[in-house]
Parts: structure tokens; C-alpha cells; sequence
């Protein structure tokens, strides 16, 4: 039954790619069926997510602050917007046997994270008077 289920959301998405209210479906059904990574990239393809990733050190659960000689590792780590970019950090380093000249590669993985967006009040701006070379500035004011 998942199977027909699943085929219906994603004929549905490929009729109409824009339609958040589907893919936020099929992301629900998908985390329930214990598919949170597809779910992740649902949401993310509806606009209402962004994906994040970071090279964690399994042994301890630090971050890779990246470069590629030695690796450094801390609680927080550099954070990749695109897997992309992950793997290319990853495959220029493939050559030696340790990631970062520290770590042995079956300690590595790579950890996706999700940052939901979601608008939280709106900022009224304005531009201001310029002076000198007819400069404006803009003034945002916080709400209160």
C-alpha cells in the first residue's frame, strides 16, 4: 500500500512541481514512514526549509571546521548550504588515508540538518535623506 500511496504524491508533484500544499503532504507521509531525509527535501523543494550539512566526527560528535590539511573539530564546525559542496570538500581529500590528516575515514559522515523558514513579523523600512553623493539609507525599525 505505501508504494501506491507514495506513487500518488509524487504523480501529483510532477503534474504541479509548484504545489507546496503536496509536497508538505508527501513530507508528512514520507517522516512517518521513516524517510525524514526525503521528507527534509520535500520541504525544502516547497520552500518552507533549507538543507544544511556538516562533516561530523562520529567518536566525539564535533564538526570539521573544514581546510584540508589538519582538520580541526568543534562543537559547531563549518556549515555546507549545498551536498555538493560536501562531497567536493570530501573527494579532495580522498586521496590520503586519514580525513583532515587526523581522522580515520570510518569515523567521518556527513550530517544533514533542516532549518525551517518561516516568517516571524515583517520590518517596515524606509530611505532616509541622502547627503553628499545623494547617498539614501536605508532605516529599518524593529517593531515593539
Amino acid at each position: 500500500m505505501g508504494n501506491e500511496e507514495e506513487a500518488g504524491f509524487l504523480r501529483a508533484i510532477e503534474e504541479d512541481a509548484t504545489d507546496a500544499t503536496t509536497r508538505l503532504a508527501c513530507a508528512d507521509w514520507l517522516e512517518e514512514h521513516g524517510r525524514p531525509y526525503r521528507a527534509m527535501l520535500q520541504r525544502v523543494a516547497a520552500g518552507v526549509s533549507e538543507a544544511r550539512f556538516k562533516v561530523r566526527r562520529k567518536s566525539d560528535g564535533l564538526f570539521s571546521e573544514g581546510g584540508e590539511r589538519h582538520v580541526k573539530w568543534s562543537p559547531r564546525g563549518v556549515e555546507w548550504e549545498r551536498l555538493s559542496s560536501v562531497r567536493a570538500h570530501l573527494a579532495s581529500g580522498s586521496h590520503q588515508p586519514l580525513y583532515g590528516g587526523n581522522t580515520p575515514w570510518a569515523d567521518v559522515e556527513v550530517v544533514a540538518f533542516e532549518v525551517r523558514v518561516r516568517p516571524v513579523c515583517s520590518l517596515p523600512f524606509s530611505l532616509g535623506e541622502g547627503t553628499g553623493r545623494r547617498r539614501k539609507k536605508v532605516l529599518i525599525e524593529e517593531p515593539e
